[in-house]
């Protein structure tokens, strides 16, 4: 797999590029502003077999366990230590590799060709040493979550096809009535996990009419997520994290504007914490004028400990955190606000491993999830399936991309968003 950096003058025109250039499946990892265009990175597939590189992602198979791989370089240290020299590097001989009877391109030639190019990616020039300034700091910080983020879509692929096996195994048990099978479908075109299918599948089971399953599923998806509703009296601190591009900074803007016509413009503000982004301060400032609320800025924290010891008569306080080296940003913050009510932004549509990278994160005790495109077409599949595993409440919903969007949001309305637009006609 490569990762191939697209530019074009906006987003519309840099994805007509990576269509031409790579079709439909190119996998866009990431889209940002740089320089005044529009810069999308996006994973390519280059191998040219499918069937076998599905079967190289598998487990190893336990009646013919893999020859070790001795001193075969490992993919994190060469990662570590090519793109990030953080670590030695690591020297390998070619003579001793070929005595391990692997693939040419899915060995240390695959290895060598990725790290080429992740390398014209995330550094400028290689000759120079790391950079001391914050902004090229930053973006080597967000190259890194990059890799890290593809590293963890991968595996999360590869245990959906090992599942996927193990439910066709089990297909005897599975079986549903063909006026059910419809049903069954639209989950699998909507892009829902299998271990969620496999466990809405029981719930199908039990009905023979579509309109009972569906209110059984929204039901039992619901009952099992948790909610609260912080609107209700909401006051002192409040952080707002999540990824860039999540929509953390609107949703800020939205509780910030609904707590002004509770309270009064003056006893709200609305504070944008150590964001060096480029026109993100721009982003606030517009946004809380829209709110009607003023708005600060604090670049350390220092600057946020002085800036709240005069804030301290506001009776509520939103500060919205980067997109970037979140649980670090977090953790900085919880110390220095230990009873700061911390609340995850996420989009409807992320990944599940976007959403298990921040819910599975032992550092941080989220107070509330609060999910930002939650419009028609969109199916939060990976929200809700990791939120049946955790005790993290929904507290907030919003769809369009307007300040005066959002609603107080429960688990069975959740459900009932995604059940209600399934593509089938009798839905």
């Amino acid at each position: 797999m490569q990762l191939q950096r697209v530019l074009a003058e906006d987003t519309r025109r840099a994805m007509e590029k990576v269509i031409h250039l790579y079709g439909e499946d190119a996998l866009v990892v990431s889209n940002n502003r740089a320089k005044d265009q529009t810069e999308i990175i996006v994973a390519v597939d280059i191998a040219p077999d499918t069937e076998k590189t599905l079967s190289e992602m598998q487990a190893p198979c336990l009646e013919a366990p893999r020859i070790a791989l001795g001193d075969m370089p490992n993919f994190e240290e060469v990662m570590e230590s090519e793109i990030f020299k953080t670590v030695p590097t690591v020297s390998h001989d070619p003579e001793r590799n070929k005595s391990l009877d692997l693939d040419e391109n899915l060995g240390p030639a695959l290895i060598e060709e990725f790290m080429q190019e992740l390398k014209q990616t995330v550094a400028k020039d290689e000759n120079q040493p790391l950079a001391n300034s914050l902004g090229e700091e930053r973006d080597q910080l967000k190259a890194r979550e990059i890799v890290d983020l593809v590293r963890q879509e991968l595996a999360v692929m590869r245990n959906e096809f090992k599942m996927a096996q193990q439910l066709d195994a089990w297909s005897g048990t599975h079986a549903v009535a063909d006026e059910m099978r419809p049903l069954i479908d639209a989950f699998n075109e909507t892009g829902m996990p299998v271990s969620l299918r496999a466990l809405v599948t029981d719930t199908v089971n039990q009905n023979t009419d579509m309109t009972a399953a569906l209110s059984d599923i929204a039901n039992m998806l619901g009952g099992a997520i948790k909610h609260i509703d912080i609107m209700q009296n909401i006051q002192g601190v409040h952080l707002i994290a999540g990824s860039s591009g999540a929509g953390k900074t609107l949703m800020a803007g939205r509780l910030a504007k609904q707590a002004a016509l509770n309270y009064g413009d003056l006893d709200v503000a609305l504070v944008s914490y150590n964001d060096s982004r480029f026109g993100a301060w721009n982003q606030t400032q517009l946004i809380g004028a829209q709110a009607g609320i003023e708005t600060f800025r604090a670049s350390s924290p220092e600057m946020l400990e002085s800036l709240l010891q005069e804030l301290h008569s506001r009776k509520l306080i939103i500060i919205d955190t980067p997109g970037v080296d979140v649980e670090n940003q977090l953790s900085t913050l919880t110390t220095l606000l230990p009873e700061a009510h911390k609340h995850l932004v996420l989009a409807a549509d992320a990944s599940e491993s976007s959403v298990k990278r921040h819910l599975k994160s032992s550092d941080l005790q989220w107070d509330s999830v609060m999910l930002s495109r939650l419009e028609t077409g969109v199916y939060p599949w990976a929200v809700i399936n990791s939120l049946l595993n955790s005790d993290i409440p929904v507290s907030i919903g919003a769809a369009e991309p307007s300040i005066i969007d959002m609603a107080p949001l429960t688990g069975h309305a959740l459900a009932q968003q995604a059940l209600s637009h399934l593509p089938i006609s009798f839905v």
